[in-house]
């Protein structure tokens, strides 16, 4: 089985889109439980790491992490092609 590497790498860059959507979002409602879940998930003490979200960098982080991750997905499902055996 082929994948069809355009496809995947946008399937991929538009669910983490939508999972980095969430984050701002926890942020928005209660910043300090958000900090205090991830640095439980973490083992680390992130709470001096917060800082506020403006729209400007909600953007350009979707946008930048939903096009990296889309590339390295059809880099993968490239890789996949050619050493897939048939």
């Amino acid at each position: 089985m082929k994948l069809e590497i355009s496809s995947f790498g946008l399937a991929a860059g538009i669910v983490v889109a939508i999972a980095f959507t969430l984050c701002p979002a926890f942020v928005a409602v209660a910043p300090e439980a958000t900090a205090e879940f991830i640095g439980y998930l973490l083992h680390i003490n992130i709470a001096g790491l917060t800082r506020p979200i403006s729209w400007v960098s909600y953007f350009a982080g979707v946008l930048g992490l939903g096009i990296w991750t889309g590339l390295w997905a059809a880099v993968a499902a490239k890789l996949y092609n050619l050493l897939s055996i048939k």
